[in-house]
């Protein structure tokens, strides 16, 4: 999984364009909730997969991200 607190890859079917901003919604297998961005914004495009930056977070999600990301290096050291 291709995730930090700074932004994540996707990977999609559909056309995107760079420099397209929108607000998205993480789900990440084994949670309750998913991670909430306030605004994200596609910084390149290859392929069917797409980089995006997260540009707005709000800090209670942003803790949520910082815990998933750490979760996962956990599982990932194992």
């Amino acid at each position: 999984m291709d995730l930090s607190t700074g932004g994540c890859m996707i990977e999609t079917d559909f056309p995107v364009v760079v420099g397209v901003s929108f607000e998205c919604r993480i789900y990440v297998p084994g949670l309750d909730w998913p991670l909430r961005i306030d605004e994200a914004q596609v910084r390149w495009v290859k392929a069917n997969t797409f980089g995006i930056q997260f540009m707005k977070i709000q800090p209670d999600e942003e803790a949520k991200l910082k815990q998933v990301i750490a979760s996962l290096n956990e599982e990932l050291q194992a």
